[in-house]
């Protein structure tokens, strides 16, 4: 390997070092005294708070849709939406109704006038 290209490696090296850095990064003192720096690890973008709360509101969502409509009218609509296009079935899919959703439908149900 020419001189040249090892230039070039080890300038790539430490371009993508800086890219990380940029992030963040932590300073560690070694037992011998030497102080490396090294870039954060990249976080997860989305916490798992996030994925429960949005799944217990597309449940609650569907025991209301199943509520206020009536679950005979609700599978109708599902039925339809399962013929339309990928979108549409995809919605389909995870608006279909299961005992989770079924569950707090009888028990919203009990609880209103």
């Amino acid at each position: 390997m020419t001189d040249y290209a090892q230039f070039e490696k080890r300038l790539a090296v430490l371009s993508t070092k800086h890219k990380k850095m940029a992030r963040g990064y932590t300073a560690k003192i070694g037992p011998d005294g030497l102080i490396t720096v090294e870039p954060k690890r990249a976080r997860f973008p989305i916490r798992p708070r996030t994925i429960v709360f949005t799944v217990l509101g597309v449940l609650v969502f569907k025991s209301l849709m199943i509520v206020s409509t009536g679950l005979a009218t609700y599978e109708g609509r599902i039925e339809r939406l399962q013929a339309g296009t990928s979108f549409e079935r995809g919605v389909a899919w995870v608006m279909q109704p299961d005992l989770v959703s079924g569950y707090l439908a009888e028990s919203i149900s009990k609880k209103l006038p």
